[in-house]
C-alpha cells in the first residue's frame, strides 16, 4: 500500500514533465522554420524576440499562449505538493465568499487577455479567464453574514394547496411559455401537456419535461406582476419582507418539482433523440437558477454532443422538417446558455454558432438573443480587427423597452462587455431593475460589474446619479443574496470599492451615502412601497428620464 502511493505520488511529476517534452512547436518558430524547445512560459526564440509564445491546439483549433500551459503546470504541480492555494507569480487575495484565490499583480509583459485563474467552490476548483466579472473588482471582501431562510410556519400547508392545484400549474405553464419559450423555443406547440387538461396516460418523459417546467417557472414568477389570490396576502413585517417570503416560498416549491422530476430522468434521457435533447436544456436552465441543483456545464456540453449527432442525421435526410426546426432552435439554446456562462466567466465557448445571419428583429426574440451571445464570442475571441467589427454591428441600447425583458438585459450586458464604460454600466444597471426581468445566477456578477465601472468612473458622474445606480447595485445584489449567497460577497466588495473611491476623490456628496445604504434610490425607494402594497405588484424600475445621465461637464 505505501509502495503504491509512493507510486502515486511520484508518477504526476513523470507524466507531467514527458508531457512538457512533447509540447508542439510554437507558431513563431514554425513559420520562421527554427529549431523550438519546451521552454515555459515562452521559448526561447519569443523570449528574444519579446513577443507572446503562441501554438496550435489542435483539440481546439485555435491558437493558445504558452502561459496558459505554465499556469496549468503550476497548478498541477501545487496540487501535487499538498498545497491547495494555485501557484501564482503575483501575490493574492483570500475571497472566502467565493473561495477564491485572485492573482492582484501581473507580469507587465502578458497579455491580460491569457491570464488564468483558478477559483475553490464546492471542494472543487473552477476556472476563470482575466476577463472574468469576479476579478474585475480592485478589491475582494469576503461577506461575514451568512443569511438563513425564512421559517414559515404556513409553508407547508401553502405547498400542499398550491403543489397539486390544476390552476396552479396551469398558471406555471403559461408563465413559461410567456417568458422562457420566446427566447429558448425548446417546446413544440403540438406537445399534448402544454394545455390546461391534463391526459392521463402521460409518459416518463412527458411528466418530466412537465415537472422542470413548473419548477423553472417557481423561480420566475415571484418578479412577475401577476396578481395572487387575495388569501395568499402577505404581512410584510419589514420592507422587503414579502419579497423574500413569496421567493423562498416559490423555491422550495420549485425544488419539490424538481425533486419530482428526477424520479422520471432515466428513462426520460434514455435514447439519442428530440425529446432527451428538451430534457437536458430543461435540467440546464433550472440551472441556471439554481446551481447547486446540477453541473449546469456537463448539462450544456451533454445537449451539444447530443445536438451533433442528430445534426448529423439531418445532413443525412434522417430526420423529418419539424424535427430538423426544433433541432435549429435547440441549437440557438445551447449557444446561448453556454456563452452565457462563459462570456461572465471569460471561458472558452466551444459550440459552433448557428450557421444562419445575424438577427436584430425584436419579432424573433430568440434570434434576437442568439446573436447578442454570437457577438459576445465573437468579440472575446477575436483579435483587435475583429472586436472593431463586431462593435460596429451591436444594435443601439434599447431606450424605448422595446425588447422583451430579458433581451434588454443582454443588450445592454453586451454593450457593457464591448464597451465598459460608465454609460453601458447605466443602461445595465437601469434594465436589471426594469418589469419582468429575469434573474439567473450570473445576473449578480454583471451587476456588481457596472457598479464597479460606475464607481471607478466618479469624478465624471453627477452625484445624484452615482448615488441612484448605485443603490441600484446593491439592491439587485441585496435581493439576489437570497438566492445566491455569494452575492453577498459581492455587494460587500462594492461597499468597499464605493469607501474606497469616496476617500480618494471626496465628493461633496460623500456625506448623503452612508456605508451600504439603500435609501437613496428611487427604484429601492419603488420596491419598499410596493412590497407594502401587496403581493405581485413589485415595481422597481427607475422610470426617470430614459436618456442618459448628464456628465458635469454637459
Amino acid at each position: 500500500m505505501a509502495a503504491a502511493a509512493a507510486s502515486s505520488s511520484n508518477s504526476p511529476t513523470l507524466d507531467l514533465d514527458a508531457l512538457i517534452q512533447s509540447l508542439p512547436a510554437c507558431k513563431r518558430c514554425r513559420e520562421c522554420r527554427r529549431g523550438c524547445d519546451t521552454l515555459l512560459p515562452k521559448c526561447r526564440q519569443c523570449t528574444k524576440a519579446g513577443v507572446e509564445c503562441m501554438f496550435y491546439d489542435h483539440g481546439r483549433n485555435e491558437l493558445l499562449p504558452r502561459s496558459y500551459i505554465s499556469e496549468l503546470v503550476d497548478r498541477v504541480r501545487s496540487l501535487s505538493s499538498g498545497n491547495p492555494s494555485p501557484a501564482a507569480s503575483g501575490s493574492a487575495i483570500d475571497h472566502g465568499g467565493f473561495g477564491t484565490q485572485v492573482k492582484t499583480e501581473f507580469i507587465a509583459s502578458e497579455i491580460p487577455r491569457y491570464e488564468h485563474h483558478f477559483a475553490e467552490a464546492g471542494d472543487s476548483y473552477r476556472y476563470l479567464g482575466a476577463e472574468s466579472c469576479l476579478l474585475k473588482s480592485p478589491r475582494l471582501h469576503t461577506a461575514h453574514e451568512v443569511r438563513g431562510e425564512q421559517d414559515d410556519e404556513e409553508l407547508d400547508d401553502w405547498h400542499y394547496t398550491n403543489k397539486h392545484s390544476p390552476e396552479k400549474q396551469y398558471e406555471l405553464m403559461q408563465l413559461f411559455l410567456e417568458t422562457v419559450q420566446p427566447i429558448y423555443p425548446i417546446l413544440d406547440p403540438s406537445l399534448r401537456y402544454l394545455g390546461p387538461d391534463l391526459p392521463c396516460d402521460l409518459t416518463s418523459t412527458e411528466m418530466f419535461s412537465l415537472y422542470m417546467i413548473y419548477s423553472i417557472a417557481c423561480y420566475i414568477i415571484p418578479n412577475t406582476r401577476k396578481k395572487q389570490p387575495p388569501d395568499q396576502d402577505w404581512n410584510p413585517t419589514g420592507r422587503l419582507a414579502y419579497h423574500q417570503a413569496n421567493s423562498i416560498r416559490y423555491r422550495s416549491l420549485a425544488t419539490q418539482y424538481f425533486a419530482d422530476a428526477m424520479e422520471h430522468l432515466e428513462l426520460a434521457t434514455m435514447d439519442p433523440n428530440i425529446d432527451t435533447i428538451r430534457s437536458v436544456l430543461l435540467l440546464a436552465i433550472n440551472s441556471s437558477f439554481d446551481p447547486i441543483a446540477g453541473n449546469i456545464g456537463q448539462q450544456i456540453a451533454l445537449a451539444g454532443r447530443l445536438a451533433f449527432d442528430l445534426e448529423s442525421k439531418s445532413t443525412l435526410q434522417e430526420l423529418g422538417p419539424d424535427d430538423v426546426q426544433m433541432l435549429r432552435a435547440m441549437h440557438m439554446t445551447i449557444f446561448c446558455l453556454e456563452n452565457q456562462i462563459a462570456s461572465t466567466l471569460d471561458r472558452p465557448a466551444l459550440f459552433p454558432e448557428p450557421e444562419e445571419d445575424l438577427c436584430f428583429d425584436k419579432e424573433k426574440p430568440a434570434e434576437y438573443l442568439c446573436s447578442l451571445y454570437r457577438m459576445q464570442n465573437r468579440f472575446r475571441k477575436g483579435d483587435h480587427l475583429a472586436k472593431e467589427k463586431v462593435k460596429k454591428l451591436l444594435p443601439l441600447f434599447d431606450e424605448k423597452d422595446e425588447l422583451l425583458p430579458v433581451i434588454r438585459i443582454t443588450l445592454h450586458i453586451t454593450h457593457l462587455l464591448l464597451n465598459p464604460c460608465w454609460g453601458s454600466a447605466w443602461h445595465v444597471l437601469e434594465a436589471v431593475v426594469s418589469f419582468g426581468g429575469i434573474h439567473v445566477f450570473v445576473t449578480p456578477h454583471w451587476v456588481y460589474r457596472a457598479g464597479t465601472v460606475l464607481i471607478q468612473n466618479m469624478p465624471a458622474i453627477f452625484g445624484g446619479n452615482l448615488i441612484q445606480l448605485y443603490s441600484n447595485a446593491l439592491l439587485v445584489l441585496e435581493l439576489s443574496s437570497w438566492r445566491w449567497p455569494s452575492s453577498a460577497a459581492l455587494s460587500a466588495s462594492l461597499v468597499d470599492l464605493m469607501q474606497h473611491m469616496k476617500t480618494k476623490y471626496r465628493p461633496d456628496w460623500s456625506d448623503k451615502l452612508q456605508q451600504g445604504d439603500m435609501s437613496s434610490s428611487s427604484a429601492a425607494e419603488n420596491l419598499r412601497k410596493t412590497h407594502s402594497k401587496g403581493p405581485g405588484d413589485v415595481d422597481i424600475v427607475h422610470r426617470g428620464s430614459r436618456e442618459m445621465p448628464p456628465t458635469p461637464d454637459s
